[in-house]
């Protein structure tokens, strides 16, 4: 499985400013993060291999298990996909757009397993770009990606697979695109700076007033450890177990202030 991942300070420009409070590059970022991460735990992906010219994100896709690949000369998307998959050589490949971060793994292996010996192409929830293109082993992916990908793909010869897989198909451009895949469910790269854009909520599990710590179980059933400077930004006087509060972070991910949802 092919990824090609721009330098996040550049890429997704029309989803900059989607998550006021959150750097761009933070955002672009988590997306290729979920996308890579869903792909590794596809059965039928022996390989996540990543194009980049960003050390950053080379950095972080390789702490996940994948392979990453220098950026060729003078960039550009599909010249990226191309030389991934030169380097997947003895095997199938496929080219997956680094930008479905509510993908789930399931659906993409029922779209690789509906490929057979032939060469194809997943649409985009729109129909007209492309999210996943794959080649059988001895065949040249031959990428098409850009405005109207799927016709090109079409026109190249390449089979559409028509299978429902609503987070496959979900790629993120715009704002809108992201409020969808929230939707869908996010992976965690993702949904963490959603949350500090828009401000998540939980219960109180624990609290410790001696060190102003402890725990917060999110609405997806996730336990968050929030530090005593959380609780002393917070202003109150104590937590009270299951007590609902809104929960402020950083764009790491740390806990940086608990409020009661009715606060401003």
């Amino acid at each position: 499985m092919v990824l090609a991942v721009k330098p996040p300070a550049a890429g997704k420009s029309r989803l900059r400013g989607a998550l006021p409070g959150v750097p761009h590059e933070a955002l672009a970022l988590a997306l290729a993060l979920d996308t890579a991460t869903a792909a590794l735990a596809c059965a039928d992906v022996a390989e996540v291999v990543a194009v980049t010219g960003d050390a950053g994100a080379a950095a972080a896709l390789a702490a996940l298990g994948v392979r990453t690949v220098p950026e060729p000369a003078g960039g550009g998307l599909n010249p990226a996909f191309t030389r991934g998959a030169a380097a997947a050589t003895g095997r199938p490949v496929a080219a997956l757009q680094a930008d479905v971060p509510a993908l789930d793994h399931h659906e993409l292996t029922a779209a690789l397993n509906e490929t057979g010996a032939r060469r194809s192409y997943a649409a985009d929830a729109p129909g007209t770009g492309t999210v996943l293109l794959t080649a059988p082993l001895g065949v040249p992916l031959d990428p098409r990606f850009g405005p109207g990908s799927a016709k090109a793909h079409a026109a190249s010869g390449a089979v559409p697979l028509d299978g429902r897989w609503p987070t496959l198909r979900r790629d993120v451009d715009t704002a809108a695109d992201l409020a969808a895949a929230a939707a869908l469910g996010l992976g965690p790269h993702t949904a963490r700076l959603v949350g500090y854009g828009a401000g998540m909520q939980g219960t109180v599990a624990t609290y410790d007033p001696d060190s102003r710590s402890g725990t917060v179980l999110l609405d997806d059933g996730s336990e968050l450890s929030y530090p005593a400077a959380a609780f002393d930004a917070s202003g109150l006087r104590l937590l009270r177990l299951g007590q609902r509060v809104r929960i402020e972070q950083d764009p790491s991910g740390v806990v940086t202030r608990l409020t009661i949802p009715t606060m401003p």
